[in-house]
């Protein structure tokens, strides 16, 4: 399956359970979020219900073990993900489930990229000087050398570059411009 095709099917199924749970979205957040947090730790449950030879019977037992509580959609919807042999994307599907969740909600997983760590100071104004786009629910500052200086933001798709790196590599293009300007005037 094409790279495009899959994520597609992901987002399908995603969007699927976004809208079957719109009314009780909250709750089905909270057990999404629950039955990541169990998949992630006790891999063996995903694999379980991943496998082909099971019944879909005995996933449901699985799935209700890990939590009796489940909202009825989201067993049925996990079911239909079984029955359609696509438990190996159940993760994946999940996460963007979650994914659609934040956005809906407006908030926003900011990460900072930073020739060295930041000081928590300054990674509170940069959260500051992005609240007017929504809630922020998760802050990561990943170092990277080859910035040299500054910082770039990364929230959704959007980023904002106040890197010294992307200033010089601005500046020599500045250059090079001027430069072929007074050669073509010469």
């Amino acid at each position: 399956m094409k790279r495009t095709q899959y994520n597609n099917l992901v987002s399908s199924y995603a969007r699927a359970l976004f809208y079957i749970s719109e009314d009780k979205l909250g709750t089905t957040r909270k057990e999404v979020e629950f039955l990541l947090a169990s998949f992630k730790n006790q891999r063996d449950i995903f694999i379980y219900l991943s496998h082909p030879m099971i019944s879909l019977a005995r996933k449901k037992e699985a799935i209700l073990s890990i939590n009796e509580n489940l909202t009825e959609n989201l067993v049925k919807f996990i079911m239909v993900i079984s029955a359609n042999r696509r438990s190996d994307l159940l993760i994946l599907i999940l996460e963007k489930f979650l994914s659609l969740v934040r956005e809906n909600e407006n908030e926003l997983e900011v990460i900072i990229k930073s020739a060295e760590a930041l000081k928590e100071p300054d990674i509170k104004i940069i959260a500051e000087s992005l609240s007017f786009l929504g809630k922020i629910t998760k802050i990561s500052n990943v170092v990277d050398a080859s910035i040299l200086g500054g910082f770039v933001v990364k929230y959704g798709f959007n980023l904002v570059d106040a890197s010294l790196k992307s200033y010089l590599d601005r500046l020599v293009d500045l250059s090079k411009t001027e430069i072929l300007k007074i050669r073509n005037c010469i």
